[in-house]
């Protein structure tokens, strides 16, 4: 399975389902985990970031995959232990390159920035048990450094992100919309697909040519009565070039729909590899499409732009990593959030990057449900508000249906 992101992490009041006694070598805090340009990185700091993705991990995942999730696949041929250390490593990586050049882009913690990070380790430190504690390593120093790390991360990326070229041409972001109804050749029938009691497989051409004559009159009528889904698409000039196609339909539909007019239908059901289709054009100068792909393409060089300088700060940069204490790291315990409701905050003013977790199916399982609570009464300081990248970078905006392939039920 591949990691995927989760929007933020919170310093987070913990409870433990199952321990494995003697499991490895014991961490030693006090070693370096890697070393940037001459500077050791703290292994008490590293280990205890770890930890806190751990928390993350198993409260979302462990009543899915088990006990044993730390050692199943990742997908990449590594185990989920493996995985997860090295999405660590790699965020230590550009945390502290980001606050290596901080003083480049004028960026400091204020004084209220810091007592606020002070309150929240402060709090963190005291709303949890001594055993807790102990088992993710933290200490004082290391939540408030972490805390110190993310909000550096977050303000470096404000500011990179600033010499984007915020310029977007009218052409460069034009969309046109066309709504469909489509017939997959895989399936028996549509999408939606027919009504709940008709259990007769159909011939999904036959079953396209009759809804293109039941909805010359009105599309969304034919396919209430017959029971299918209408979905929108929006699409660009550059989308109709196979190699530039950003949304998830196929260019011969999309070539299809291009030759329309506004409220125009297409004369004849139009055939790909997969399925069939029946589309009307609704909007030669989608307005709202146009403003969400011109959002979607500001995200894009947001991304694009810190990406690069973090490439650049790599570039040249030397970073070592001491495999022998690393190693030494595991999640052999496992970790229970304490339920939401059971919680209080206090915003410790630094933005929480977003890390990864591990599920391919996405599914988030609640903490609640992870394991059995201990009963502590444990709560937890929210760890920040908005969430920085790597391990985090904006997500662009998708157009209304297209852009990223998603699909959306028409109104009407």
């Amino acid at each position: 399975m591949r990691l995927k992101k989760l929007a933020a992490v919170m310093l987070t009041a913990v409870v433990f389902s199952s321990f494995s006694a003697g499991c490895g070598n014991a961490v030693n805090i006090d070693a370096a985990a890697a070393t940037l340009d001459g500077k050791d990185i703290s292994m008490g700091v590293a280990n205890f970031i770890a930890q806190c993705q751990a928390v993350q991990m198993d409260s979302y995942l462990l009543a899915y995959y088990g006990e044993d999730m730390w050692d199943s696949d990742s997908g990449d041929g590594t185990t989920m232990t493996e995985s997860v250390k090295k999405t660590v490593m790699d965020n230590l990586w550009e945390y502290y390159l980001m606050d290596a050049h901080a003083a480049d882009y004028g960026v400091e913690i204020t004084e209220e920035e810091k007592a606020a990070i002070t309150a929240a380790a402060t709090q963190f430190m005291a709303d949890n048990s001594t055993e807790a504690v102990s088992k993710m390593n933290a200490t004082q120093e290391n939540v408030e450094e972490m805390l110190r790390l993310y909000k550096v991360q977050y303000k470096m990326r404000a500011k990179i992100e600033e010499e984007i070229d915020t310029n977007v041409s009218d052409e460069e972001c034009a969309q046109k919309t066309f709504s469909y109804v489509r017939f997959s050749k895989s399936d028996a029938s549509s999408e939606s697909d027919t009504s709940a009691d008709d259990t007769e497989k159909k011939d999904p051409k036959a079953e396209a040519e009759e809804f293109l004559k039941n909805a010359a009159e009105n599309m969304e009528s034919a396919a209430e009565t017959g029971g299918y889904s209408v979905l929108k698409c929006s699409y660009g000039a550059g989308d109709l070039k196979e190699d530039d196609n950003t949304t998830s339909m196929d260019t011969k539909v999309l070539k299809a729909a291009d030759k329309l007019k506004d409220g125009q239908a297409a004369d004849a059901v139009i055939e790909t590899d997969s399925d069939y289709y029946v589309i009307r054009m609704d909007s030669t100068d989608d307005k709202e499409a146009a403003e969400n792909k011109k959002s979607s393409i500001l995200s894009q060089r947001r991304n694009d732009k810190y990406d690069e300088v973090l490439q650049e700060f790599k570039d040249a940069s030397k970073w070592t990593v001491n495999e022998k204490e690393w190693k030494k790291v595991n999640f052999d315990e496992l970790y229970t959030i304490k339920a939401p409701e059971e919680n209080t905050t206090a915003d410790d003013g630094a933005e929480a990057p977003a890390e990864d977790t591990a599920a391919d199916s996405g599914a988030e399982t609640p903490a609640e449900d992870t394991a059995a609570d201990s009963g502590a009464e444990n709560t937890a300081p929210d760890s920040g508000a908005e969430t920085p990248a790597d391990g985090g970078a904006e997500t662009p905006a998708e157009d209304t249906a297209a852009d990223g392939g998603t699909e959306t039920p028409a109104e009407g």
